[in-house]
């Protein structure tokens, strides 16, 4: 559709406004009962649109965390394509691209609008199934590119009116399809173990796990006030809630029982504490079980940027989060900081899940 609808506009420009924190509890009780009208909605019309839209605003029992994101609008358009690595990447770099338009209208960072070239550059570097560089992000069909500007538009709600919240918010979209993406191409790795294939497919996984480095790159354009300034608004959203990101972990690493005692505070995480996925089959057992000396190379060089990322995720949790409690109800910076360094988890041979997660 070349325009939306005037339902799902007047939707938009309610969450838009001065963030979705300003809404009336008459606002929430309208948007919820378009949400419950439209649970029925076909594909491909105004209702499926205001169903995507008012999502967040559902009776039912959601996390807080999938509230603010919206990845059920993610999930969505992940659902409409059979190449998955294809449909993320176009996926990150849609958002980003909404970011830069965000930030090129505030003229306010020349330093995070350089980040953000760099970071959607290197996106097109990224090896695909077919070839060494990714031109999918070049040759989108006309139904892809709507199902695109569909999901930047039923995504991009800040909870406040602060305009660094763009990139926080855009940031962890753009991680979330990263958590999956890993995900997927591990789950390719493992199926490949003692192929030829399988070295190739983990030095493209091995790329695919730096992009949360890059993120969070972008990311430290924000300065601790700025993100203290909207941090209130997003609650109880806290990432400790993130699915994907979890389900990444089983696959590449197997269960860690440590993170029992938070995963078992939702119950949305508690089935990754019991079996059958407590016995995940994981790409680092997988490798191991190989006695493959190559892939157990590649196997570190991949792990050294997964180390990275959660090293600066615990920098990210001291520097702006200092010893405030993490929004989970986590110990914030410390419980980051006693994950950094992956211990031998248990194996099994429970397969972990490859599509997107979402509540």
């Amino acid at each position: 559709m070349a325009l939306f609808p005037e339902s799902c506009t007047r939707i938009i420009d309610l969450q838009s406004g001065k963030g979705r924190w300003a809404l009336t509890e008459t606002d929430r009780a309208e948007l919820a009962a378009v949400h419950a009208r439209t649970r029925a909605a076909p594909p491909g019309t105004e209702e499926e649109l205001l169903h995507l839209l008012t999502r967040p605003f559902a009776t039912e029992d959601i996390p807080e965390y999938f509230r603010y994101t919206s990845l059920h609008v993610l999930a969505w358009y992940l659902a409409g394509t059979p190449d998955q690595v294809a449909a993320t990447l176009r996926a990150m770099d849609a958002a980003l691209a909404d970011l830069t338009a965000v930030e090129h209208a505030a003229g306010e960072d020349e330093e995070r609008l350089r980040r953000l070239a760099a970071l959607r550059a290197h996106l097109r570097t990224l090896p695909h199934a077919d070839g060494p560089a990714a031109p999918v992000l070049d040759t989108v069909d006309a139904a892809q590119r709507e199902r695109l500007r569909i999901l930047v538009a039923c995504t991009g709600f800040p909870m406040s009116d602060r305009h660094d919240e763009h990139v926080f918010l855009r940031a962890v979209h753009v991680c979330e399809l990263a958590y999956y993406l890993i995900r997927h191409q591990a789950g390719a790795v493992v199926a490949a173990v003692g192929t030829p294939a399988a070295s190739t497919l983990l030095a493209r996984l091995t790329r695919y796990a730096d992009l949360p480095n890059r993120v969070f790159h972008v990311l430290r354009t924000l300065t601790p006030e700025s993100f203290m300034s909207f941090r209130e608004a997003t609650g109880y959203a806290s990432a400790v809630q993130s699915l994907n990101y979890h389900l990444m972990e089983l696959a590449l690493y197997g269960h860690d029982p440590r993170k029992d005692r938070v995963l078992t505070r939702y119950p949305h995480l508690r089935p990754l504490t019991e079996p059958p996925l407590r016995e995940a089959y994981s790409l680092r057992q997988a490798v191991a079980e190989s006695g493959d000396p190559g892939l157990a190379g590649a196997w570190q060089e991949l792990a050294r940027n997964l180390l990275t990322w959660r090293g600066r995720h615990y920098g990210f949790g001291r520097r702006y989060l200092a010893d405030i409690q993490g929004s989970g109800g986590t110990e914030g910076a410390e419980y980051l900081k006693g994950f950094v360094v992956k211990r031998a988890a248990a194996g099994g041979r429970t397969p972990v899940p490859v599509h997107f997660a979402y509540r």
